[in-house]
């Protein structure tokens, strides 16, 4: 199986690149793609994971609802989506205010998490842990220089924690642990993801596809760098199309459902 997860969150990239811009909490962009990513999903009746920040769901409740009616898992993507480099980040408190926002709005029990910038640490676990979450995918098994190196991880699903029955789910990579979501599948093409996608299941190894919603939307910010923008809106909605046609509607499902297959 293939997991779609896509990131839905309040633009933010000025400030991630260090920018105090007026375009920074604009949730405009993803509420947008969501309706994007809604139509391609309806069309081929598959079920995807949206990791949803606190911020955006209390500015787009009525959306993430929907999304929830349509099927769709709602996950968690913590509450201010500025982690990495964020020195007053208290780690427990957003990921406990990001889950009673986000499980209100849909009025149930939140099972999984996204770190903001893939911050996955040994503190984020232990919080997870601690606000009974059942997975967590936040993990990028290589190296992005600046972020985070995690080439020595696992590639598969298991329990990052001795002691304890949480799942982390890795994000896919390409078998020489080379990145395969969002601006990746935007820079390198599509049939790259596809071909990555097949040689992990060919291991055994059920692939999770990240990307943001406002990918899906022609974004022309001249706040951010070159690859945040290049390829985004109808040219991306067209390459997930082809991704979900290359394996056929049967081969998606949630993250969610993953993590249950794997539980003990």
């Amino acid at each position: 199986m293939i997991s779609l997860s896509i990131d839905a969150e309040q633009w933010n990239c000025p400030l991630l690149e260090g920018k105090d811009s007026e375009e920074n909490k604009n949730t405009s962009y993803s509420r947008e793609g969501n309706e994007i990513l809604r139509e391609i999903f309806g069309k081929h009746n598959i079920k995807s994971t949206f990791f949803v920040t606190g911020f955006f769901g209390e500015k787009e409740p009525s959306q993430i609802k929907q999304l929830h009616e349509d099927g769709h898992e709602i996950a968690c993507h913590g509450y201010h989506h500025f982690w990495r480099g964020n020195k007053d980040l208290n780690i427990k408190e957003d990921v406990s205010k990001s889950k009673d926002v986000i499980g209100n709005i849909v009025n149930k029990q939140i099972s999984g998490f996204r770190a903001p910038q893939l911050q996955y640490s040994d503190d984020l676990i232990n919080a997870l842990v601690d606000e009974g979450f059942l997975y967590d995918s936040s993990l990028n098994p290589t190296y992005i220089p600046g972020a985070y190196n995690n080439i020595s991880q696992p590639t598969n699903i298991h329990k990052p924690l001795s002691g304890s029955n949480i799942l982390e789910i890795p994000v896919a990579v390409s078998p020489f642990r080379l990145p395969t979501g969002w601006l990746f599948m935007r820079l390198l093409g599509i049939n790259r993801t596809i071909r990555c996608c097949k040689s992990l299941l060919k291991k055994g190894i059920a692939p999770v596809i990240y990307f943001h919603s406002w990918e899906l939307i022609k974004i022309n910010s001249t706040e951010v760098p070159f690859y945040y923008t290049y390829r985004t809106g109808m040219p991306f909605a067209k390459d997930i199309d082809k991704l979900i046609q290359a394996f056929g509607s049967s081969a998606f499902t949630t993250t969610q459902h993953l993590a249950l297959s794997k539980k003990d």
